[in-house]
C-alpha cells in the first residue's frame, strides 16, 4: 500500500482515501464545489436526467473503499447545472469537492438502493492550472475482494478453514535463521528452487528444501536505516512465497503457522494478536486484525543456479535451523508432480492446465491472469499489456525458471514499454527510455536510475491454487 506523505491536516475522509491510494493527481475543471465537512458530503447541485436536487451523503465509517449513504435531497429550480455533480443511475461524478482547502474530483458507483448507498471508485487532486487528466490505477490494497462478508468475526467460509497440522507451531517457524555463504558446504544443487529476496542492500535466499518443512521464517532486515522485523512465508502444498513487514505497533511482530488451512494454502497466526492470516489473500481473515493487510514486499522464485548468477553476493539459509528435519526430502510424496490433491478447494473443476503448473498470477480488481512459467520462452521475455485498468509488464524465462510482473505505470503517469535484455543478470529489460530494469523493478542504469516500478498484486503458485482463490483467471497462451 503506498503513502503519500502530507504536509496540511486533511479531514478524516480524503486523509483515509490518501492513504488507501484511492486519489491521484489529476486535472478537471472546477464545478458547483461539493464539500465535506466532517462526515457530511453536501453536494449543491446534482444532475439527475431532467431533475436537479442538492443532496447530502454521510460517510459509513470502517469503510474500505469508503462507502456514503443518503441523507438528503432537495429538487432545485432554475440552478445552474454546467458543470454540475451527475447521477446516470449507477454512477455518481462530482467534478469538484472541497476538503481541508483543496479541491478533489471524485466518482461513486451505486452499490444498493435499500439504503441508497454509494462507494468510492476513483477520485484525484485537481491540479492549478488545468491540463489533461493522469490517474494510474493503483493494485488493490487486498489480494481478494473488496469489503467480503464477515460473519462470525471471519472473512471467509469458516467451514472452509480446515485443520492440516496438529495444532499452532507443529510446524515450527524458524525465529533465528543462520545463513552462510559457504555453498559448496550446504550441498544445494543448481536446479533446486529457491525463494529469494532483496531488502536494501541485503541480499537473500531460502532454499525450498528448508522452506518445506518450516513455511515460515521470522526475519530482520536493515530497512530505512533501522533493523526491522520481517516474515517470509512458504506454502508447500500451493507453492506460494510472501515476505511481509511487521507491524510496526506490535510488541511481538513474528508469525507462525496455526496449524489450519484454507484453500489447501498456509493460514498463520500473529503471535502479538493471535489473528489468523491467509497467506494467498495476504490479509487477515479471523480475529482483532480481520480484514488488515500487511505491507507486502517483492520475492523471486527461481532456481539457485539462476538465482547466484543473480546475486553472487548472495547469502543463503542454511539447514542448521535447531530442528532434527530430513531436508532434501519433500514432505508430500509425489504431491508436486501428480493431479492429486489432499485437502478440498474451491473451483476444483477448473482443468484448463495441470492442477500443479507453476503460474505467475496478477490481479487487478476483478481481473485475473496467469503467465505459466514452462510457457515463457527459453530466453528472457517482457510482455507489455493490461490487466484490468492497470498497464503492466511481466517479464520471465523456462530456462532460468522465473516470472515477476510490475506495473509499468510511472507515479508521473508515464507508461514504460518493455523489451528483455539477455545476459546482463540481474538485469532483465530495458524500455524505451533507455533504462535497464532488475529483476526486482529497480531501475539500475539511465535517467530513471533508482526509480521503482510498483509492486502488483502477483505471485507465482500452483494452477489449482490460483484458479481456488481467483477463479476465472485468463491464461496466457
Amino acid at each position: 500500500m503506498r503513502i503519500m506523505k502530507e504536509s496540511s491536516i486533511w479531514s478524516q475522509a480524503f486523509r483515509y482515501l490518501l492513504l488507501s491510494g484511492f486519489l491521484l493527481q489529476g486535472a478537471v475543471s472546477y464545478g458547483q464545489q461539493a464539500t465535506l465537512s466532517g462526515d457530511t458530503l453536501s453536494l449543491p447541485v446534482v444532475q439527475v436526467g431532467d431533475q436537479v436536487f442538492r443532496v447530502s451523503l454521510t460517510l459509513v465509517t470502517g469503510t474500505d473503499p469508503l462507502q456514503f449513504q443518503f441523507s438528503s435531497a432537495d429538487e432545485l429550480t432554475d440552478a445552474d447545472i454546467s458543470e454540475a455533480s451527475t447521477f446516470s443511475g449507477a454512477t455518481l461524478s462530482v467534478p469538484s469537492i472541497i476538503a481541508g482547502g483543496v479541491s478533489y474530483w471524485a466518482e461513486f458507483t451505486l452499490i444498493s438502493e435499500a439504503p441508497v448507498l454509494f462507494s468510492l471508485a476513483g477520485g484525484g487532486v485537481i491540479a492549478d492550472g488545468g491540463g489533461s487528466s493522469c490517474m494510474r490505477p493503483e493494485p488493490d490494497p487486498s489480494n481478494g475482494i473488496d469489503n467480503p462478508l464477515v460473519i462470525a468475526n471471519v472473512s471467509v467460509p469458516a467451514a472452509e478453514i480446515i485443520q492440516g497440522a496438529a495444532g499452532p507451531d507443529a510446524i515450527p517457524a524458524i525465529e533465528f535463521p543462520l545463513f552462510t555463504q559457504d555453498f559448496d558446504s550446504t550441498g544445494i544443487q543448481q536446479n533446486e528452487l529457491v525463494v529469494g529476496v532483496k531488502i536494501g542492500d541485503e541480499v537473500r535466499a531460502y532454499p525450498h528444501e528448508v522452506l518445506d518443512w518450516h513455511e515460515v521464517i521470522n526475519e530482520q532486515f536493515q530497512f530505512e536505516g533501522q533493523e526491522q522485523a520481517f516474515t517470509l512465508s512458504y506454502c508447500p502444498l500451493t507453492g506460494s512465497a510472501m515476505m511481509w513487514k511487521g507491524f510496526s505497533e506490535a510488541t511481538d511482530k513474528t508469525f507462525g503457522t496455526s496449524g489450519f488451512l484454507y484453500n489447501s494454502n498456509l493460514v498463520m497466526y500473529d503471535r502479538e494478536t493471535q489473528t489468523l492470516w491467509s497467506q494467498m489473500l495476504e490479509q487477515g481473515i479471523a480475529g482483532p486484525d480481520i480484514l488488515r493487510i500487511p505491507e507486502k514486499f517483492q520475492v523471486v522464485e527461481t532456481t539457485w543456479g539462476t538465482w547466484s548468477a543473480m546475486y553472487p553476493e548472495t547469502t543463503l539459509l542454511t539447514s542448521n535451523t535447531g530442528f532434527s528435519r530430513p531436508y532434501g526430502s519433500y514432505p508430500y510424496g509425489n504431491f508436486r508432480q501428480d493431479n492429486s490433491l489432499l485437502f478440498e478447494v474451491d473451483n476444483l473443476l477448473d482443468d484448463r492446465l495441470h492442477r500443479k503448473e507453476r503460474v505467475l498470477g496478477i490481479t487487478v480488481g476483478q481481473a485475473s491472469k496467469v503467465y505459466p512459467i514452462s510457457r515463457f520462452p527459453a530466453a528472457i521475455t517482457t510482455i507489455n499489456e493490461r490487466v484490468g485498468d492497470m498497464d503492466i509488464v511481466a517479464t520471465g524465462s523456462s530456462n532460468q525458471n522465473f516470472g515477476v510482473a510490475f506495473n509499468r505505470q510511472l507515479e508521473d503517469c508515464t507508461v514504460l514499454d518493455f523489451t528483455p535484455v539477455e545476459n546482463q543478470l540481474p538485469v532483465v529489460m530495458q524500455d524505451n527510455e533507455g533504462n535497464q530494469w532488475d529483476v526486482f523493478g529497480t531501475a539500475v542504469t539511465g535517467p530513471r536510475t533508482g526509480t521503482q516500478l510498483q509492486k502488483t498484486n502477483s505471485f507465482v503458485a500452483y494452477w489449482y491454487a490460483w484458479t481456488a482463490f481467483f477463479p476465472g483467471a485468463e491464461i496466457q497462451p
